[in-house]
């Protein structure tokens, strides 16, 4: 270009002008979206809490048996233990 002990002199203003031009190309060339300073992000509405229906406790209280006795059966150190009592 020139020499790398060339001064250039321009003013404040002109120096905004010029980097806020360069950050308009930037985002043209970018694609990106720009939102104005006003505008503000809602807040997302709340999920509604889960309803549990009288046939799904019923369901539920199944499958944790099933997957209860699954574990029973899946651990190699569970030992049926007897139904008489020590007493007897």
């Amino acid at each position: 270009m020139g020499e790398e002990d060339t001064f250039i002199c321009i003013s404040g203003s002109k120096l905004c002008d010029y980097l806020n031009a360069a950050g308009t190309k930037e985002e043209k060339a970018l694609g990106k979206h720009v939102f104005a300073m006003e505008v503000k992000k809602r807040k997302r509405s709340e999920t509604p809490p889960e309803e549990i229906r009288a046939g799904d406790e019923v369901r539920y209280a199944k499958e944790e048996e099933r997957a209860a006795k699954r574990a029973d059966y899946d651990d190699i150190d569970y030992e049926q233990s007897s139904t008489r009592s020590l007493s007897e």
